[in-house]
């Protein structure tokens, strides 16, 4: 055990740091968001129930994603209880996991100097940070992916049959994790990879065992497909595999479209601040692509890139399994540029870019708290922003002064401590003025509450429980006589005003969603 330690201390201590790093703050403010609020609930519903096949969100099938990340959340809850920790907790297990597996392939095939940079260049990555804060799949998948795919990439260089059927087994588990794209895009890689190295013969392809491996997946991933087919008659095949994937990769869904630079947007979002020398690695990456390695993240990142820039539907989500890959790329290019001392024109733009942008970032929040009407009175929290345009301005001091090293630790360190800041003071603070919180100084666990046409997600996990919800307002009405302590919930737009005329109704509570455009409203029988 001890030698175990001593020979992957590195490994270990980077998987320590990434695990403190994507789990801090995880219990400190509650689930909100709608992705987050309906994948931890559906988890809540199907252990409360004790059906572990079905997934179901407020008693409505939910066929969004598969159970890969339900099973986890179940679990976690039997350990820490139903909370928002429990919620996450494996989301940040995972992306430790994804940071220290990166980290290890990236240092066996560079060397110490080059997998530092990488690493801080994925911690300093908030936002791709902050996925693994959330109770959604996506954790789950980049890990099976970038893993799956540095396995494939250690079986080339290796020969290691291990690699090739661990290879097999993360692409089955990122399949139970969000479905048939976890072959698809891995496997498109792969191809073009093989060709672009010249092994393209049925040789070079059966060296790889595909009908071997697609048998790992099937017997993997296969048995709970067919299981909730049986179960919901067809209907969540059909919700899934039709409207989950054909349709949003076809056309727009729940509004999230746009032209193919919105992809670049979030890639340049998730990987900031170091994703403004994307382009210089990409450049770079290109040049230097007889290395099979660079060749093959820049293969990675280019896929990922171009499909989800045609694709239909674009989240911010879509391409983070590549920024293991495309960091790797960053990180080649931020090491030759230290190693060979001078400042460039471009460099010296990016660099500039990227303090007056931490600069700019508390201003810019206040603003934006100040601007939403909700938040107003928590807009002075941008101002823990700070550190990270102190430390930003620094490292701009440091790279005037030709000391490269320096600049990219100061920027860094800035941005790495704005993870905690967001987790630990900021979110909190914001999240604390939600409608949910809110209501919940009105209404009691014991309430009997009806719901009208439509509601914030975010009620039953925090309520843990399901609500009743109507679309008939004579029913609502039925109901609050029966129930003259009971209470009305609702968002919708439009016909809450039936409720507000009532001449039996009072508001109790109207608050707008944080950065949502809805507007929950709570009503009950005058007293």
């Amino acid at each position: 055990m001890f030698q175990f330690v001593k020979k992957h201390k590195l490994n270990i201590a980077v998987f320590l740091i990434s695990l403190i790093l994507c789990l801090l703050g995880s219990g400190h403010y509650p689930i909100y968001i709608l992705d987050e609020a309906k994948n931890a609930e559906a988890a809540r519903e199907m252990l409360s129930n004790g059906n572990f096949i079905t997934p179901y969100f407020n008693n409505i099938l939910r066929t969004d994603k598969p159970p890969l990340h339900y099973f986890f959340m179940i679990l976690s809850y039997k350990i820490f209880g139903v909370n928002a920790f429990a919620a996450r907790f494996f989301s940040g297990v995972f992306g430790a996991l994804t940071m220290a597996t990166s980290y290890h392939f990236v240092k066996k095939n560079t060397n110490k100097t080059n997998a530092l940079v990488y690493i801080l260049i994925l911690w300093s990555s908030v936002f791709f940070v902050q996925e693994f804060h959330l109770s959604v799949p996506d954790p789950y998948l980049i890990f099976f992916i970038s893993a799956g795919l540095w396995c494939f990439y250690n079986f080339q260089v290796s020969n290691n049959k291990t690699s090739l059927w661990l290879f097999y087994v993360c692409l089955a588990f990122g399949v139970l994790a969000k479905g048939p794209v976890a072959i698809a895009l891995p496997g498109l890689i792969c191809l073009i990879f093989i060709i672009a190295t010249k092994q393209f013969s049925i040789n070079g392809i059966f060296k790889y065992k595909p009908i071997l491996g697609l048998l790992i997946i099937l017997i993997i991933a296969l048995p709970w497909y067919i299981l909730v087919h049986i179960k919901t008659n067809g209907a969540w095949t059909q919700g899934f595999f039709i409207d989950h994937n054909i349709n949003r990769f076809g056309s727009k869904m729940e509004g999230h479209g746009g032209i193919f630079l919105i992809t670049w947007a979030f890639v340049l979002l998730g990987l900031m601040p170091f994703s403004f020398f994307i382009i210089n690695a990409i450049k770079n990456a290109y040049f230097n692509r007889k290395n099979t390695l660079t060749l093959f993240a820049l293969i990675v990142s280019s896929v990922f890139i171009v499909f989800f820039s045609i694709s239909g539907t674009k989240l911010p989500n879509y391409t983070m399994p590549c920024y293991p890959f495309l960091a790797f790329l960053i990180s080649l290019y931020l090491v030759k540029t230290f190693q060979n001392n001078k400042k460039k024109t471009g460099i010296t733009v990016v660099v500039i870019l990227i303090t007056m942008l931490s600069v700019l970032l508390p201003i810019a929040g206040k603003l934006a708290l100040a601007n939403e009407k909700s938040l107003t009175v928590v807009s002075n929290v941008a101002y823990w922003l700070i550190p990270t345009s102190v430390l930003s301005v620094i490292g701009l001091f440091f790279y005037l002064k030709n000391q490269f090293n320096k600049s990219f630790l100061s920027i860094a360190s800035g941005w790495i401590m704005l993870a905690p800041i967001l987790f630990l003071v900021i979110y909190p603070k914001l999240t604390n003025e939600s409608p949910v919180q809110a209501s919940k100084k009105i209404i009691s666990k014991n309430s009997k509450i009806i719901v009208y046409k439509r509601f914030d997600p975010a009620f039953p996990i925090n309520f843990k429980r399901t609500f009743n919800v109507s679309n008939k307002a004579s029913e609502v009405f039925h109901f609050i006589e029966n129930n003259p302590d009971g209470f009305i919930i609702t968002n919708d737009r439009n016909d809450y005003k039936i409720l507000s005329e009532h001449k039996n109704l009072e508001l109790v509570l109207e608050r707008k969603a944080i950065f949502e455009n809805h507007t929950t409203r709570i009503f009950r029988k005058k007293q």
